[in-house]
């Protein structure tokens, strides 16, 4: 563009004001943080039955949680029935043959899953088998 001033010329550039195209980037920025979806280890939701003689345990052992739809995970591994004598003996073999299975079973797992898991566990060669519970809880009629 050019811009005649008593006689003389003078040019004027054009410039890019950065201003409103930053705010945007931020705005964006703050978006994508907002709505962005963090990656969480998938897990089983399982609440656990209640009892007065809860404990909890001190070594390493094995962990069977069921959700109240069957599914099965050893130590946080998707497992099923078809291969949880297999991944029983292999944990077994990396620990210690003498380590404890914890079943952890959602209150409201049918009874023969719970059974059928035990059963794998025994004849995966296990003799120590616990079924998990949480600590009742105090002062709460029911």
């Amino acid at each position: 563009m050019i811009q005649r001033k008593t006689g003389e010329r003078r040019e004027i550039t054009a410039g890019l004001n950065m201003t409103p195209m930053i705010d945007v980037v931020f705005q964006l920025l703050i978006f994508f943080m907002v709505t962005a979806v963090f990656a969480i280890t998938p897990g089983l939701d399982i609440k656990l039955p209640e009892a007065e003689t809860a404990e909890n345990p001190e070594k390493e052992n094995l962990f069977i949680t069921i959700d109240k739809d069957g599914n099965l995970k050893l130590n946080h591994k998707s497992v099923t029935f078809a291969n949880l004598k297999e991944e029983i003996i292999k944990k077994r073999k990396m620990l210690d043959n003498t380590t404890m299975i914890i079943i952890q079973a959602d209150k409201k797992t049918y009874h023969g899953v719970v059974v059928k898991a035990m059963d794998i566990a025994k004849k995966a060669g296990c003799t120590d088998l616990v079924v998990a519970t949480a600590p009742k809880k105090k002062g709460g009629g029911g």
